[in-house]
């Protein structure tokens, strides 16, 4: 690697209260907001190892120039908290115009992507419906495709937003669908995968794995879900005979799960399983979306998530009782008669 490449020495796991920053960090997000006392930026900094907020109080106007959404700053400033939240206080920034090394600032996640799609592969091959079985397998056997799936984020921000964060979440979600079809027993437990798998193909085109993972082109003009559509729409239009009943189901899955219009579905679930996929889809990312910001809390009061409106909260692990209490006095003992033996 050249030597004008420049290395990050200090990432944001590694930050707390009172430490003074001074590091390049990925833009995210800028959003220039007004408060009591006038404008103020709420920034989200990134690197490998996560995500960080970063407040500017002061010369806002001069630090916007530096701040830009997609490119490198060196950020200057002090750690400190606000309700339970670490956060960054910006006293300085400029633009990093210099060579860096883009794996310092891609967000990865726990499980490499290529962990997550082996355990995708292993259930969609449980699926028995030969027509969507083969239709799933088209996808799999794609491997530009299947390298992408990896690779993708599930999203800019708010849940598995790092990069194998879309494998990890569709496996989640068929996961949990495949439970809930062998829970309730009368739902189509193929269609329900299949569904799980594809609701969110359409990421593959519509976020960038670069640093802060920018949207392509077709994502910040179309979107997932037409993206995702139009790809299902592609493969099957490719299989000679492929049954209108299932693709316009499985269509229905993808353009619903989103669950209502001004979330962003073109239509709202009408049928058992793609009300399943709504919720579990919707379950799994606000899970993830909670574990993520009480990270680093081993009991007491988190910060609050602007995504679930609410401040978080974590009870300190304890362990388990062996043996249950001791009766106290009060109560006849279980060898004695009880109310409901007397009335029989």
């Amino acid at each position: 690697m050249s030597a004008e490449v420049y290395r990050k020495r200090v990432f944001c796991a590694d930050l707390s209260v009172g430490d003074a920053v001074q590091e390049v960090f990925c833009v995210e997000r800028v959003e220039r907001r007004t408060g009591r006392k006038g404008v103020f930026l709420r920034v989200s900094l990134v690197d490998s190892t996560g995500s960080l907020t970063a407040m500017v109080w002061d010369e806002v106007e001069s630090l916007l120039e530096a701040l830009v959404e997609g490119a490198y700053a060196r950020v200057r400033g002090e750690m400190e908290t606000y309700r339970g939240d670490l956060q960054l206080r910006v006293t300085g920034a400029e633009p990093w115009l210099e060579g860096v090394d883009p794996a310092d600032f891609l967000r990865r996640g726990p499980v490499p992507g290529e962990v997550s799609m082996a355990g995708i592969r292993e259930l969609a091959g449980s699926i028995r419906d030969a027509w969507i079985s083969r239709l799933l397998r088209s996808f799999l056997d794609d491997e530009e495709l299947a390298e992408a799936f990896a690779a993708a984020p599930a999203a800019k921000i708010n849940h598995h937003a790092y990069v194998g964060g879309l494998a990890e979440h569709t496996l989640s979600v068929m996961r949990l669908c495949s439970a809930s079809a062998d829970h309730y027993g009368d739902l189509d437990r193929d269609l329900l995968i299949a569904g799980a798998f594809l609701h969110d193909i359409g990421k593959t085109a519509e976020i960038a794995v670069e640093p802060g993972f920018p949207y392509t082109e077709e994502g910040a003009l179309l979107g997932h879900i037409p993206l995702g559509y139009a790809m299902l729409r592609e493969r099957i239009a490719e299989i000679d005979g492929f049954p209108r009943e299932i693709a316009t189901d499985l269509g229905h899955l993808i353009l619903s799960h989103q669950g209502e219009l001004e979330w962003g579905s073109p239509i709202q679930p009408r049928t058992a399983e793609a009300l399943v996929l709504h919720f579990i889809d919707n379950l799994d990312s606000k899970v993830a979306t909670a574990r993520s910001h009480l990270t680093g809390i081993e009991g007491g009061h988190g910060p609050y998530v602007r995504s679930l409106g609410r401040s978080l909260f974590r009870r300190a692990a304890r362990e388990p009782s062996v043996e249950p209490p001791a009766r106290v006095g009060g109560g006849p003992d279980r060898d004695e008669p009880t109310l409901f033996d007397r009335l029989d």
